[in-house]
């Protein structure tokens, strides 16, 4: 006689469960019970809700119930709209875990490189907590890196996010630990709400994600974050010595309405490389499930300091937007080696012909996803054009130029389809330092399934 294994004992558990709480979710009744007395026995309670509150309260299977567990002054709630939720009341504890989970499609219509090509796959899944220890400190905490080469692979796991904010000043947050410096409107914007499936070739040179301290403040019309910023925690994305630097983005927003935008700002980087540290710049084709990138500076040995400048714009009119940015890398290197100059911008258009509009985030100075006013979900049509020039002196990363265009449909708040065509226009000496042949002409059709949980 075979003994039970540990997943049978759960699965024979869960399965106790799902009978005896079967018949309530089937007549919809609210059991009461008497008020719990200062020295009652507390037990702990299991509801099962209506995720929609406005439901009947009739039969519902349990994919639209909340389950709702009560343990003294502990809830947990587990939700398809809200994740799981753990709060305690009486101290001010929040916690929200969810994640995010995108699966592409890509076809690569290869002309000098192969591209490798990959029918589909797993271009990133998040692991993200969110939360407050009380009224004034919240959390974030995000793990990334859960995927290489299309697929699962916990083992180049690295904190995206990590850092508490102080809330307590009016109109202003103090944070701290790892988090994005501030920088470009594109690199600010949350990865599900923007416009393509990639950002574009610019975002080769912006600064990402590293440890510091920043504040973020903002009034009526305008908003803006300083920080001083050391290197990204020790992980799979960790580049060296990176030294400290300082981040500044600055944004000017006069809101007429929420159908009419318009927004200027610039980004100011400046960073001391320690111990003359090799970086390196380099970026795909706007496509996540290829490995190959046409531009590529390799090391570059000898730097003493990095600026970084960011000019950015964008206007809203109803369902038509236009967004546009230029940055700009300044590398200044030891005696006898050359100082270089590297540089980048794009420009897009959007239209939403199902009627809605880019959402715009006055405070933070950025664009979130959209309110769908439609039971069918939205459409949004996107076209884009973007350049970068890595070639300076006797570094040879290359040029590129990309023609995208974009369709998206927004079906729930959580849930987008997504598809690009790409046409990418690599130069003579975007070779990927070497490994490819350049001047290539590939095109790229790709298609993403976007899912926030």
């Amino acid at each position: 006689m075979k003994t039970p294994t540990k997943w049978g004992a759960i699965a024979a558990c869960l399965a106790l469960c799902i009978l005896c709480v079967w018949p309530a979710l089937s007549l919809g009744e609210e059991k009461g019970g008497p008020d719990k007395t200062e020295d009652s026995i507390w037990l702990p309670s299991l509801e099962l809700t209506p995720s929609d509150q406005d439901s009947n309260s009739g039969y519902l299977p349990i994919i639209d119930r909340d389950i709702h567990f009560k343990w003294g002054m502990a809830d947990l709630r587990l939700s398809k709209r809200d994740a799981l939720e753990v709060s305690i009341e009486k101290a001010g504890f929040y916690l929200r875990v969810g994640g995010r989970i995108l699966v592409d499609w890509a076809h690569y219509f290869e002309e000098k490189n192969n591209m490798g090509n990959r029918d589909i796959g797993l271009r990133t899944l998040m692991i993200e907590g969110n939360g407050r220890f009380s009224s004034n400190w919240t959390f974030r905490l995000s793990v990334g890196g859960l995927t290489e080469g299309g697929r699962f692979n916990g083992s180049g796991a690295f904190l995206d996010d990590a850092y508490v904010s102080y809330n307590g000043i009016e109109r202003t947050s103090i944070i701290f630990g790892q988090q994005m410096e501030p920088f470009s409107l594109e690199e600010m914007n949350s990865g599900l709400a923007i416009t393509f499936m990639e950002r574009a070739l610019p975002n080769a040179l912006v600064p990402g994600s590293t440890v510091g301290l920043s504040a973020h403040t903002y009034g009526n019309s305008w908003s803006t974050q300083v920080g001083l910023f050391s290197e990204d925690l020790a992980t799979q994305k960790d580049q060296g010595n990176l030294g400290t630097g300082f981040n500044c983005r600055a944004v000017y927003n006069p809101l007429l309405s929420e159908k009419e935008v318009y927004h200027v700002g610039g980004s100011f980087s400046f960073r001391k490389i320690t111990g003359g540290d090799t970086v390196y710049f380099r970026y795909r084709p706007e496509s996540g499930l290829t490995n190959v990138r046409y531009v590529d500076t390799g090391d570059i040995p000898g730097i003493q300091t990095i600026g970084r400048l960011g000019i950015e714009g964008a206007t809203v009119l109803g369902p038509l937007s236009f967004q546009a940015e230029y940055i700009g890398a300044f590398v200044d290197r030891e005696d006898g080696l050359e100082n270089l100059k590297f540089h980048g911008w794009y420009a897009f258009v959007s239209w939403f012909p199902t009627g809605e509009t880019r959402r715009y985030l006055p405070q933070k100075g950025t664009f979130g996803y959209p309110q769908i006013e439609s039971e069918y979900g939205a459409v949004e049509l996107a076209a884009r054009y973007s350049a970068i020039d890595l070639t300076s002196a006797s570094v040879r990363g290359g040029k590129e130029q990309n023609v995208a265009f974009g369709a998206n449909w927004y079906i729930t708040p959580r849930i987008r389809l997504m598809a690009n065509c790409i046409f990418v226009f690599a130069g003579e000496d975007a070779n990927g330092n070497g490994t490819l042949i350049g001047d290539d002409r590939p095109r790229i059709l790709q298609v993403r399934f976007q899912m926030q949980f």
